[in-house]
Order: structure tokens, then C-alpha cells, then sequence
């Protein structure tokens, strides 16, 4: 029996949907699309609505969530869901944000909610936390979360492009956007490994609470270091767990070619999950893009037919859903023009080193210093493997600084 279905947003996600569903099965094909502008030239073939009461008008079984804004979308996700209809969203913001609510919405009203496109786009992350690891104790997880900023640095590292220059390549290809800092402080990556918490640990952190450093300020230095020590930087997102709690954190880090990151190239996205049975597994998928995102919809769409839904098993509901972080120290390399400002944050010193006017530091700090440096703008921060000593950086600064003086 034919489903009604509404759409709400045609953007490139919507796009990469419509035209899945128009080759598929027209069947998936929405009764109505709500969009915004009036004026923004669309395809002539297709109807549109402006009105989104117009979508709950028609009863649908299906309501898809495709667009930016948050609040709106937080008003037509929680209509849905207390009507008791099944919402698929690609809205991380809303979900990083609201999920204790919508989790609650779909218990109460019988509603369901589906959002795998929200995090790693193509990569059934989500479904398999929910299904292959349901029984298994998940006690790591790490990810190359966001298509944009891996562009970017594929873009240095492979091309030997400058930063500005990758990011505005980035943006003529539509992997950034116009305003791209979402993308390189990091904030995107933070909504993604919020929701990926709650399905692996059964916790809510909250985006607000997991520290979180870009690749805003990586300078020429600690990219010509990485080259020289035969390194990339990738902006990871790590969580883990043990008996003490939760701790996660987004921060570049130093990949050496060991590490399945180091091959995560361009617009790609990849998560690592580490578990007591299952042990490690590795994932890699476009996590960026028209027709991987809009596949991602299209198969949450799918699954919701044939009865999936999400059931939360590693969510205790008889306890709060909210979890503090842990705030233990991760192993970096930073730079900064001033020295008391690395030595307000950093301990377990390993190496202080001075070139050019910046001072170069290996040691410890804890991640809820990231934020503070962040906000000066004047520092960078490198996470680093357990087995790159501080000779071996020591030496890698100064060969970069030779290359460069000879330049």
C-alpha cells in the first residue's frame, strides 16, 4: 500500500533524496515538499509548498526533516513525533540538542525516529551500534567526522596547498560552505560524537560539554613537522569509557601511517569502534555529498518500512540520561607566542623548545583547557602518538625550520 510521505527542505540533502527515490521506487516519491524561498529558481516538474501545516494536512506516515534551521526543524520533529508518526532527520544541531526529548517523544506518542544521515552521512554507524554491538560493551570510539575539514587537510598534505587556499577549494567544490566555521572549529564534529555517545555508552554528554579544538589555527610549522616526520594531521574525535566514566574530546592529531586514519582521505569520513567481544572494526564512507547523505535517507526510510527502529538498549531509563565527562590528560604538542600561557595548561612537560617567536611545548593538558585556547586564537594544539617521542618532534621542528630557511 502506497505511503504518504513529507518533505520538509530541498537542499542538497533533499535533492540527493528525491532523485534516489524518482530512480528506486517512485513510491518513496513525497506528496509534499515544503520549502522556504519563494524566489530561488527550482525544477519546474516538481510541486512545492510553502506552507508547512500543508505536510500534516495530509496525515503522512513518513515525515522527512532536511533542512538547516534547528528551531524549525525542532517544531516540525516533535509535531510529528506527538502525532505518532515516523520522522527521518539529517539534522545533527537538532539532535546533538534535543535527543533526551525525542528519545522521550517516540516513548510516550509511539512515534519513531530514524537519523542516520546526521552522523559520518553514508556510514551506518548509528544502526550498527544499535544492532551489531546491542549486546557487546563498546569502550572506545574514534572518527573522522566531518568531510569539509578533511578536504581541506587532504588538500595541504597531498597538494601542498596553504590552508586559505585548500579551504576556498573546498568551497568552489561544495564541501564547505561560504561560512565554514562549523566545519573547522570543530562544532560539527562535536554534534556527531554527541549522538554517537548516547548509542555506544547510553549517556547524553551534550555538544556543549565535549572539548573541542579545530584546525583553525594550524600554522606552516606543524604542518611542515608532520611532513617531515612522515606524519598527516587529521581532526579526530575520540571517546572512551572505563570504570571511572566517559571521557571524549575533538582535537588534530598526528596519524602516522599505521593508523587506518592516515588513508581517510578528502571528503571521506571513517569511525573506529573498539569493543570487549567484537574487538576493533573499522568503517570508511563519504560522509559529505548530495547522493551519500540522501542515501543515508533513503535507507533510514527503508528500515522504518520493514519495522527498525532505534531501542536505545544501552540507555538505562531508570537513571538520568546526562553524563559529566571525565577530564583526563591528553598528550599534545602546542605552540603559542607566549610562554606563561603554556605553562598555565600544560604538565608532565616533555619538551620546551623556542623558534621564530613561537615556543613549542610536548607535554599534557586536560581537555577542558581547550576551550579557554581556543578562544585566544593564538594557539595551536597537536594530539600525538604514544610512540613519537620528544626527540623525534625536537628534531622534526628543527628540519622543517631548516627547509624552510632555505627556501
Amino acid at each position: 500500500m502506497t505511503k504518504r510521505i513529507g518533505l520538509f527542505g530541498f537542499g542538497v540533502v533533499g535533492q540527493g533524496y528525491y532523485q534516489i527515490a524518482k530512480k528506486q521506487k517512485e513510491q518513496w516519491i513525497p506528496d509534499t515538499i515544503v520549502v522556504k524561498n519563494k524566489f530561488k529558481r527550482r525544477p519546474s516538474d516538481i510541486k512545492f509548498s510553502y506552507n508547512p501545516q500543508e505536510v500534516f494536512d495530509k496525515n503522512p506516515d513518513y515525515v522527512l526533516e532536511l533542512i538547516s534551521n534547528t528551531e524549525e526543524a525542532y517544531q516540525y520533529v516533535t509535531e510529528a513525533l506527538k502525532r505518532g508518526i515516523t520522522v527521518i532527520s539529517a539534522n545533527k544541531k537538532l539532535l546533538s540538542a534535543h535527543l533526551p526529548e525525542l528519545i522521550q517523544l517516540q516513548r510516550v506518542f509511539g512515534g519513531k525516529l530514524l537519523y542516520e544521515a546526521a552522523a559520518a552521512a553514508g556510514i551506518p554507524v548509528i544502526t550498527n551500534l544499535e544492532t551489531h554491538f546491542e549486546e557487546d560493551n563498546i569502550v572506545a570510539l574514534e572518527g573522522v567526522l566531518n568531510g569539509s575539514s578533511n578536504y581541506i587537510l587532504s588538500r595541504i598534505f597531498n597538494n601542498g596547498l596553504s590552508f586559505s587556499d585548500a579551504l576556498r577549494l573546498a568551497q568552489q567544490k561544495g564541501f564547505a560552505e561560504d561560512d565554514p566555521k562549523f566545519d573547522i572549529n570543530g562544532s560539527d564534529v562535536a554534534s556527531k560524537l554527541n549522538i554517537l555517545c548516547l548509542h555506544a555508552f547510553g549517556k547524553f554528554i551534550g555538544e556543549a560539554h565535549i572539548p573541542t579544538f579545530g584546525i583553525q589555527h594550524l600554522g606552516e610549522e606543524e604542518i611542515a613537522l608532520a611532513k617531515s616526520l612522515g606524519l598527516k594531521i587529521k581532526l579526530i574525535a575520540k571517546a572512551e569509557k572505563d570504570y571511572r566514566g566517559i571521557s571524549a574530546f575533538i582535537i588534530p592529531t598526528l596519524v602516522a601511517e599505521y593508523n587506518p586514519f592516515h588513508g581517510v582521505e578528502n571528503e571521506y569520513n571513517a569511525v573506529k569502534i573498539t569493543s570487549e567481544h567484537l574487538q576493533e572494526q573499522f568503517y570508511q564512507g563519504k560522509g559529505a555529498g548530495s547522493l551519500p547523505t540522501g542515501a543515508a535517507v533513503y535507507g533510514d526510510l527503508i528500515k522504518a518500512k520493514n519495522g527498525f527502529g532505534y531501542n536505545y538498549s544501552k540507555v538505562n531509563f531508570d537513571k538520568p540520561l546526562e553524563e559529566k565527562l571525565l577530564n583526563l590528560g591528553v598528550r599534545v604538542l602546542i605552540k603559542s607566542k607566549s610562554e606563561s600561557q603554556i605553562e598555565s595548561v600544560l604538565f608532565s612537560p616533555e619538551l620546551n623548545q623556542h623558534i621564530d617567536g613561537y615556543h613549542f611545548a610536548v607535554g599534557k593538558v586536560k581537555p577542558k583547557n581547550f576551550n579557554r585556547l581556543n578562544e585566544s586564537g593564538e594557539v595551536s594544539i597537536i594530539a600525538l602518538p604514544d610512540d613519537l617521542s620528544a626527540d623525534q618532534i625536537s628534531e622534526g621542528l628543527n628540519c622543517a625550520q631548516n627547509a624552510e630557511e632555505m627556501v
